[in-house]
């Protein structure tokens, strides 16, 4: 992954990002939340759970529940293919993995170039972007993964009752 300094401030104004695609459009994630990269493999199926658990790996001994955010944030449907990646996120102190359609590079992005998420009206929680953030001409959609996790929790507890 190639990595771009976007400027020369310290690192306390400075965001790490790992930059990925769902559908055309570009999200990031900090990198702090990134345990791992890995190819998608076989997943076992959960029953009983919403379209968005696509179902669990086994990493290292550790069983990680993958989620298509695709889905979640109500985006074309894809298949998986050569491109696809999961990203094994910890947040909070807990695991899981969401599936990207390809990942793009780490980039570093100055705060005072990232703005709110708009008050329009976006096809996911407003809640869930931490801001959109801009590198050249490009328009990135930075995650808030605290808010992305309870909105998975919320919709899995919402779906068991």
């Amino acid at each position: 992954m190639q990595e771009e300094n976007v400027s020369s401030v310290s690192s306390t104004e400075v965001l790490q990002l790992v930059c990925f695609k769902l559908a055309e459009e570009e999200y990031a994630v900090d990198i702090t939340s990134v345990q791992e990269v890995i190819r998608v493999s076989a997943l076992t199926p959960v029953p009983q759970m919403p379209d968005f658990v696509l179902g669990v790996i086994n990493v290292r001994g550790n069983i990680i529940p993958v989620f298509d955010l695709r889905k979640e944030f109500r985006l074309p449907e894809k298949e998986v293919d050569d491109q696809s990646k999961i990203i094994i996120l910890n947040v909070q102190s807990v695991s899981f993995g969401i599936i990207a359609d390809h990942i793009l590079d780490n980039v570093k992005l100055d705060k005072n170039l990232v703005d709110p998420a708009p008050e329009v009206k976006l096809r996911m929680n407003r809640e869930c972007i931490k801001g959109l953030g801009e590198i050249g001409r490009r328009m990135i959609i930075i995650l808030n993964l605290e808010k992305v996790n309870e909105v998975i929790n919320s919709a899995i507890d919402t779906h068991r009752d």
